[in-house]
């Protein structure tokens, strides 16, 4: 156990964790080729709490809003950094649930998380997202479960904020998110999609990194709501269940509309068709775009 964060002896009670840096992290992207390590997001700590820092870009943006698979990452890496406390253990997303206010882009949102629960092989924490002027952005939750290295994995980077910044040294977006990270339309009236299993989009842990899991799912159900209703519309709201991992891929996307209107939820179940196994349920809804 790394001594920075310490479960009290009983492992059911909500804790606030002391973060530090130069600590091992699952999802830390320093030196690793890595497509959410290019989304412009950098870190500091205010006093004892690490902040994550997304500064929107249009490459990140839809409609002129922040993808909610840009939020799910802030939401997901704050977390997992807060949460991840052990070098030889792998920490996994294990589901996820972001909510994100309909409007056009801040010029910063700073993400904090909150553990309200330590487990012996998992942890869930709340994110609150906030604009540079404080207002409410988005809110989010995480739960991850540990699995232990095995023989062979690469060693789990460490996380250190030097300068204040995340991912130094990485490019930014040459081109929309979805594009960059290589998602085709298969069917967009049905919410079908693909995307190839690239290292660009896999974790340290060799796995889909779990914000873009939610930018797949994300695509498949904008595609279905827009064609559908032939309006511009945002996802807003995004429920991850990290069901296994995803392995060489293709992903798939099968999606459905839960109702006849454009806000009504989209089911969306993404399928690794290496092993034809269902890898995530997601349920995400969309409103359209007034701003």
């Amino acid at each position: 156990m790394i001594p920075w964060l310490v479960a009290p002896d009983d492992p059911g009670v909500p804790f606030a964790p002391h973060v530090e840096p130069g600590v091992p992290m699952t999802d830390a992207f320093a030196d690793f080729p890595s497509l959410p390590g290019r989304l412009g997001v950098s870190a500091r700590f205010e006093g004892e709490d690490l902040v994550l820092e997304l500064q929107p870009r249009p490459h990140t943006m839809r409609h002129g809003a922040v993808r909610a698979s840009v939020a799910s990452f802030l939401v997901d890496a704050v977390a997992g950094i807060v949460a991840d406390r052990d070098p030889e253990l792998w920490m996994l997303t294990s589901d996820m649930s972001v909510r994100v206010r309909p409007q056009e882009a801040p010029g910063r949102v700073a993400a904090v998380a909150r553990v309200v629960r330590q487990g012996r092989r998992s942890v869930t924490s709340t994110v609150e997202c906030t604009t540079e002027t404080g207002a409410p952005f988005a809110t989010g939750a995480a739960s991850f479960v540990t699995l232990p290295r095995r023989e062979g994995d690469p060693p789990k980077p460490h996380f250190t904020p030097e300068g204040s910044v995340l991912f130094r040294g990485l490019a930014e977006l040459t081109q929309p998110l979805r594009e960059e990270a290589g998602i085709q339309s298969v069917h967009p009236e049905h919410g079908v999609v693909q995307v190839a299993v690239t290292p660009e989009l896999r974790n340290p842990a060799g796995t889909l990194q779990g914000a873009m899991v939610a930018l797949v799912a994300e695509a498949a159900a904008e595609d279905l709501v827009s064609t559908r209703f032939g309006r511009p519309a945002a996802v807003v709201d995004l429920d991850l269940r990290y069901l296994a991992q995803t392995h060489e891929g293709p992903v798939v996307s099968r999606s459905r509309l839960l109702g006849d209107t454009l806000d009504a939820p989209v089911e969306v179940q993404l399928v690794d068709t290496s092993v034809d196994r269902v890898t995530t349920l997601v349920y995400a809804r969309s409103v359209p775009v007034t701003w």
